[in-house]
């Protein structure tokens, strides 16, 4: 992304008038101002330097060091140092101190805008531009418009960790919003970076926890084998079995797992020890990233008091909740969030997701459909509202059935609101073996017969590869 930045200061140029006296000057001092008028820096810096050493309370020796021979050479950090000194002893020349240093600022300032513009064609232009911000910070500190564009530069340069730090202090210090919410990415995009790079290096682990986590009862065996492959799996049969028999057990030895089988479906479940798999994984990565966006919170929280009504800074602070697993801070400030800013279909599906996990399903019910509402395309959407419907349903049949009331199939119509949605999911994911195994499930429940058989039949070209 190109970063243009203007010429917004104008350096401030001040004639400081040296102030001369001849009586009871050391040699030092002469040497020094005869060489100034010839413009013979160098020699003039020897004899200041040896007069200080002498006279280390010498504010008019200081004074020409930083102003006569450092601001004419150019060494900034030099002279900053010297006007340091000379106005710890008296503030004898503070005017023309302030006016010179404005001036150096000022210089350094235009000239990092100058090379940070060129770094879009040439990137070596970028150290220039940080050497030159860093500078002006050094000469200027309380210039909280360097530090932050000094920020930028380092965030341009990759370099994370010294952007956060100028940001840190422009936001704070400064109340600048526009630096609260460039540390706030920093430390966000940052711990996505380590997570995403954690989550690659365990990939199978979690891919395989994932294909066990959609084992249940009931589940077909063919969806055990296309998730788990046919050669994990032992097979035994009953040594008599009776006529008609269609029991047997599924042993996966490598997850500790063992399924009772019938009919082709899983009667029952069991983990060694009732623990489910749980492979070793080194989670340092992991706990890197947290890190980072509790670092974010830290950050967010502060802007969120210096700037409450920021849609940006809260949408930030959010997503570091999430990104730190503090789940119930997220959901608060969702809450709060969705009647603030009703027009994010993000912060409606996350509180939707929240209370499907709780399960509220008419409440989330509610939120992922204004999601959906805000963005007819929004996938993730319509799959929720068909998911929030099934378990609906399923958690109904379950409570009829308890009750005694078999012939009540009043749940059915939690199964017929998921279907609309579970059809556009499959038109979407036409390849999710789940997902069409679960639209059989649904025709089935509301005995649509035919198009159940069409969706395991489609369900199991893809097991085989014919899809």
């Amino acid at each position: 992304m190109k970063l243009l930045l203007q010429l917004g200061v104008v350096a401030v140029v001040l004639a400081a008038i040296v102030t001369t006296g001849f009586e009871c000057a050391s040699s030092e001092m002469t040497s020094a101002k005869l060489y100034i008028q010839r413009k013979d820096y160098e020699n003039a810096k020897t004899q200041l330097l040896k007069e200080v050493a002498k006279n280390p309370n010498n504010e008019e020796a200081y004074y020409l060091l930083g102003s006569q021979v450092q601001y004419m050479q150019g060494d900034y950090k030099g002279m900053k140092e010297s006007f340091d000194k000379a106005l710890a002893i008296a503030p004898t020349h503070k005017k023309e101190i302030q006016s010179l240093t404005v001036g150096a600022w000022g210089k350094l300032y235009n000239q990092g805008v100058d090379e940070i513009n060129k770094a879009i064609d040439t990137a070596s232009y970028l150290d220039k531009a940080i050497l030159s911000f860093s500078t002006a910070v050094l000469v200027l500190p309380e210039s909280l418009l360097t530090r932050r564009t000094l920020g930028v530069a380092y965030l341009r340069n990759n370099d994370m960790l010294h952007a956060a730090e100028q940001f840190s202090v422009a936001f704070e210090q400064g109340k600048d919003t526009l630096s609260a919410k460039l540390l706030g990415k920093i430390y966000i995009d940052s711990g996505n970076v380590m997570r995403a790079e954690f989550t690659a290096a365990h990939h199978q682990q979690y891919e395989t926890m994932k294909n066990l986590a959609n084992i249940h009862e009931k589940i077909k065996t063919a969806d055990v084998s296309y998730l788990l492959g046919d050669s994990l799996i032992k097979i035994t049969k009953p040594q008599k079995p009776k006529k008609g028999d269609t029991k047997e057990t599924w042993r996966i030895e490598k997850y500790n797992l063992t399924l009772s089988v019938e009919d082709g479906l899983v009667a029952k479940m069991k983990y060694d020890g009732d623990k489910p798999y749980a492979p070793a994984i080194d989670s340092t990565e992991l706990k890197a990233a947290i890190v980072m966006f509790d670092k974010a919170v830290a950050a967010m929280k502060k802007a969120q008091a210096m700037f409450p009504e920021d849609p940006d800074i809260s949408d930030y602070l959010m997503k570091a909740y999430i990104g730190a697993e503090r789940q119930e801070e997220a959901r608060t400030l969702l809450i709060e969030r969705v009647k603030k800013f009703p027009d994010s279909k993000i912060d409606h599906y996350n509180l939707g997701v929240f209370l499907l996990k709780d399960s509220l399903f008419s409440d989330a019910i509610i939120e992922f459909k204004t999601a959906l509402g805000l963005d007819s395309s929004f996938s993730d959407a319509q799959y929720n509202i068909a998911a929030t419907y099934v378990n609906w349903g399923v958690v109904e049949q379950e409570k009829l059935k308890a009750a005694g009331k078999d012939d009540d199939v009043s749940y059915k119509e939690r199964f017929r609101s998921a279907l609309p949605y579970l059809e556009n999911v499959v038109v979407l994911k036409k390849n999710d073996v789940l997902m069409w195994e679960l639209l059989g499930q649904v025709y089935a429940n509301l005995n649509m017969k035919e198009k159940a058989l069409q969706a395991y039949d489609k369900a199991d070209a893809i097991r085989q590869g014919k899809n």
